[in-house]
């Protein structure tokens, strides 16, 4: 089987590109490569990167999740009234439950009500940020001090083996999805339904239960992260991570997912969450006020869809071929066109 050049790309470019700024890194930053610094960047990139795998299943399917900032959020809050209340499993139970509620609310009203996603998960993060500002409304949840040696409080500062614990959460979640989207049907549904919505309904294949199923898996995804970041920063309120849903969406577009749907890459977006994550701390490191922070960001955005539009315009049939001859090049090899 012949792999494409365009295939390549879409799994291994962000990776290169990855590998480019970690060679520049050390240039930029002296001490990138230390130990606190290395585990800094994996840490911060744990959250960041569950999410985006759940995400990138929403994607793939022809939609996307705006309200995740607000379930971070949301989830955070609930998660620590959990603790205060029950202690660590009630927290976990908490944060996972919130979640699912969340992804549950996105997934009735695109499916009952027939809300487009873009709209319903919109009004939606607003209503969940409103939720999280209301249960605070005394002022932020805090993990107390005192109680530093419990297990809940340890999970965002805890390492193995020299490896941040929120990290290696992170990558047993990318393990399971990736077995989830290439190795199941499951996976293969939802691939076939953001290729072809109208062939995959002659399938059989029901837009209902795959939209319930790709939410749900956004909820729960936040709320495994929603675990990382609060044990690491001990406190959250309904302002926490504003603008996080386009960190994750830029994230998810630029590792090689397509926004069109019917293509997603785990790897590629494992990569770019890694990436976002490095370029963040070169930018903190240099002391970038986070005005210039959220310009890079939006700059990193607009890359990202560039890239998903050319790609999508050359992977029409025989599009490349005459991409190639129009710019007066030779007609490509069988093959290379896609």
């Amino acid at each position: 089987m012949k792999t494409s050049l365009g295939r390549l790309w879409d799994t291994w470019g962000i990776t290169a590109i990855l590998l480019l700024l970690l060679a520049v890194a050390p240039v930029v930053t002296p001490d990138f490569f230390s130990l606190d610094n290395a585990q800094s960047v994996l840490r911060e990139s744990a959250y960041l990167g569950i999410v985006a795998a759940g995400m990138t299943f929403a994607i793939a399917s022809g939609a996307f999740d705006l309200s995740v900032g607000g379930q971070l959020a949301l989830c955070s809050v609930v998660s620590l009234m959990g603790y205060a209340a029950g202690g660590t499993a009630l927290a976990v139970a908490a944060a996972l439950a919130t979640g699912l509620a969340c992804g549950l609310v996105n997934a009735s009203l695109i499916t009952r009500l027939r809300v487009p996603p873009f709209v319903a998960t919109l009004g939606t993060l607003f209503v969940f940020r409103g939720v999280a500002y209301i249960l605070t409304q005394d002022g932020p949840k805090t993990l107390p001090y005192d109680q530093i040696g419990s297990p809940f409080v340890k999970i965002g500062g805890l390492d193995v083996a020299g490896l941040p614990l929120p990290f290696l959460i992170m990558l047993a979640v990318y393990g399971a999805a990736w077995v989830l989207l290439r190795r199941t049907a499951t996976g293969r549904r939802v691939l076939a339904y953001g290729s072809s919505p109208e062939a995959a309904r002659f399938c059989g294949i029901s837009p209902t239960r795959l939209r319930f199923f790709v939410f749900a898996l956004v909820g729960v995804s936040v709320g495994i992260a929603a675990l990382t970041y609060i044990t690491r920063v001990w406190t959250a309120d309904g302002s926490a991570q504003d603008g996080f849903e386009l960190k994750v969406i830029a994230a998810v577009v630029l590792g090689g997912t397509s926004l069109k749907g019917g293509k997603g890459t785990l790897i590629g977006t494992f990569s770019a969450v890694l990436l976002v994550s490095v370029l963040n701390d070169m930018l903190v490191s240099q002391g970038v006020p986070s005005a210039y922070q959220r310009i890079v960001l939006g700059g990193v955005l607009i890359i990202a869809l560039t890239i998903d539009g050319l790609r999508t315009r050359f992977a029409a049939p025989g599009s490349l071929r005459r991409a190639v001859t129009g710019l007066g090049g030779r007609t490509p090899k069988p093959g290379l066109a896609r």
